[in-house]
This record gives structure tokens, C-alpha cells and sequence, in this order.
């Protein structure tokens, strides 16, 4: 599903307008954003958890020269589902 296929079958459920949806929406994901940049989590009852988490120092070689180097530590946002939509995605009753 695309955003904007999102946002269709959101109005269409809510009979709100397209732009009010996709105005939400916007602001719904900088609001995460903004959040995983201050350090902070993002949880949503019922859907998940967003939190930014480190990747380790890791060896890489470049495929076309062969020279080895360390990629350097990063940190990568990351979202893990709630037991609720796992047991949803599962088919299971709530």
C-alpha cells in the first residue's frame, strides 16, 4: 500500500476530506520524528513501539576494490509491534 492509497482509504473510512487526512498524517509522522531525533520513544497503544537503536561497529569490504574498512557506529530508527497486533496478525482473538 502507498501513502497516497493510505490516505484514500483513510478518508473513504472517515469521510473526512483527502487533505485533512493527509494533513494529519503529516503531522502524526513529524511528531515521530521529532521525537526518535530528541532520543526519545514513541509508543502507541496497541500498534508499537518507535525508538532509534544502535548498530555496532561492523567490518565491510567494497565488492569492486577488495579494501576492508570499519563502518562506523550508527544508530538507525527502529519500531517493534505490539503483542496486540502480532496476536491481530496472527489471526488470533484478542
Amino acid at each position: 500500500m502507498t501513502r497516497s492509497q493510505l490516505i484514500t482509504a483513510v478518508s473513504e473510512q472517515t469521510e473526512l476530506s483527502a487533505a485533512d487526512v493527509e494533513r494529519v498524517m503529516d503531522s502524526v509522522f513529524d511528531h515521530i520524528i521529532h521525537q526518535l531525533q530528541d532520543g526519545n520513544k514513541v509508543t502507541i497503544a496497541g500498534f508499537g513501539r518507535f525508538e532509534m537503536r544502535e548498530r555496532q561497529t561492523k567490518a565491510y569490504t567494497n565488492p569492486k576494490t577488495k579494501v576492508s574498512t570499519q563502518l562506523a557506529p550508527t544508530k538507525i530508527p527502529g519500531f517493534k509491534a505490539s503483542g496486540i497486533m502480532k496476536r491481530r496478525l496472527s489471526g488470533e482473538a484478542e
